[in-house]
Order: structure tokens, then sequence, then C-alpha cells
């Protein structure tokens, strides 16, 4: 069976969009009577104009977009996407029937881009994301990124902002170094060591001589970074926790973070790229401010 991966290879997004317009058409002339229905486990979802949109796949890139259908109790929360002109669930649209995709394949198709869509807007945030976390801003069309994948699914991503690109908080400045900017592996697949993997790729696929992780360290990146000196204890000047676009004075060396990082979770208190620090006191929240902000 193929899947949406697989079947949108070589599909343009002015093809996907202009199905999906097609399709939109004719949902406005039928019979809002008798409406299609779309079967999810044992649900099913009567398709018509008021649980069905279009949904940007960039973000705030308006341009690019694809049609989504939404739980008739969750005006948010999209459970299938249109896709090589036939709905598709979540679940199936993260597959693939390629032998060879296979590991952590680098973003480059339009399928793939769905893909990433996916396991960030959906996956990560609708499903996984614990109540404190900060999401992922999604990601752009020209992102460097790489998909997991493990056994016909897709399991995780990283993605990274090359030296020299532009900064979005930043506009007139770039980046100074490579930065690994955001890493998320589905809940079920964690504890396997696959955070150590992307990290591993993340250092074999740039050469320059030191390399970024966004500030601050996430839960996933905080466990993969201590396995990872573990591993490899002469490349502690390798990696620098760094914030805005890695100016020297924007950075510190890994290492020290993670000794801050331990020096706080020994104190009960947790702070990452993903978990912010819950604090019951003013004081603590102008602390959270500051750890947030900095």
């Amino acid at each position: 069976m193929a899947f949406p991966v697989d079947m949108l290879e070589n599909c343009s997004h002015e093809e996907l969009e202009n199905s999906a317009e097609d399709y939109m058409s004719d949902l406005r002339c039928g019979d809002p009577e008798n409406p299609e229905c779309f079967s999810l486990l044992n649900i099913t979802i009567p398709i018509s104009l008021s649980n069905v949109g279009f949904v940007p796949l960039y973000g705030g890139d308006q341009t690019q977009k694809i049609l989504a259908l939404f739980a008739p109790e969750d005006s948010l929360t999209a459970v299938a996407l249109y896709l090589a002109d036939q709905w598709w669930a979540i679940d199936d649209i993260v597959k693939t029937s390629v032998p060879s995709r296979e590991g952590l394949k680098q973003v480059s198709t339009l399928g793939e881009r769905v893909v990433l869509y996916v396991l960030n807007r959906i996956i990560y945030r609708k499903q996984e994301m614990e109540r404190n976390e900060i999401p992922f801003l999604c990601h752009s069309s020209t992102d460097y990124a790489k998909i997991l994948w493990k056994k016909g699914e897709a399991i995780g991503f990283y993605s990274v902002k090359p030296t020299g690109s532009i900064c979005a908080s930043f506009l007139t400045q770039s980046y100074q170094l490579p930065v690994l900017d955001t890493m998320f592996l589905r809940k079920k697949c964690r504890g396997k060591d696959f955070g150590l993997h992307m990290l591993e790729d993340f250092v074999d696929s740039f050469t320059e001589d030191a390399l970024g992780l966004r500030y601050p360290l996430s839960s996933l990146m905080y466990t993969a970074c201590k396995q990872y000196f573990e591993k490899y204890p002469g490349d502690h000047e390798l990696l620098w926790e760094v914030e805005g676009v890695g100016h020297w004075y924007q950075r510190i060396p890994v290492t020290r973070a993670l000794q801050r990082e331990s020096s706080v979770l020994g104190d009960g208190i947790y702070c990452s790229h993903i978990f912010v620090p819950v604090y019951l006191s003013l004081f603590l929240v102008s602390v959270e401010y500051v750890y947030v902000n900095a």
C-alpha cells in the first residue's frame, strides 16, 4: 500500500492545492443531507463545509496551503488531510511503503514536508506536548530538516539553521554557526538512543569547528548530549549552547550548560527549550522570565 509521502514524490504545491480546490468545489455542490463520511477508528465523521478548511503548511507563510478535516468537537485539531486526491488519517500520513526510506533522511519532497508538518504541528503539538511545554514554530519550505524513519514510520525529526541563514527574530542578522534548532522523538520511541543518533548525525553532517544547540536544551537534547560526551569525550569544545544567532557572547560550552541543568534539576526546577519552570510565587515567576528571555 502506498502512502502520501510515496505518492507525492513528484507533486508540486500547485498541483496539491488545485486538487483540494476541485474537491471543495464538488463539496459545495454536494447534497448536505447525504454527506460523504470519513471513518477514523470507531468514529464516522460527516464531511461538510463546516469542518473542512485550508491550513498553511509553513506556519506564517500563507501562500502554500493544504486541506484539512477537523473533528466536530474540536475545530482546531485536524484528523485528516486531503492528499493525492483523497482523505488520509494523520497516522497514515507518517507511514511509508518504500523500504529505502529508513533511518535519517533529509527532507526534500513535498510529501516529506507534509510529514514534517504533521509530526510537528499535529502529533507533537496536539498529541504529545506536555502541559508546560512551549511548541516549536512551524518549519518553513526551505528549512534544513531530517526525518527519522523506522520500520515504515516517521518517528522523529531534527532541523538546523545553517551558517549564514537569516534569523527570523533578527532579520538583518545571520547565524554564525550551524544551530540544531528543533529535535522531536515520538514518546513511544524514547529510551532507545534515537536522540543520540540524531545528534551524531548533526555532527557528521556539518564540518564547522563549532556547532550550536538552541538555548535552552530540551529534555531530549539534554539526555542526548550526556550520552554524546560519554561516547565522545574529546568533543567537549565542539558543541555550544547558542542564543540568538550565535555570536561569541551568545554561546557557552554545552558541557557548562549540562552542569547548569544538573544543578537546576537537583533543586527540583526544570527548564528546557520545551519545558518552562512553573513557580508558585511572584519571585519565581520573575526567574522564569529570565530563563525564557535571557
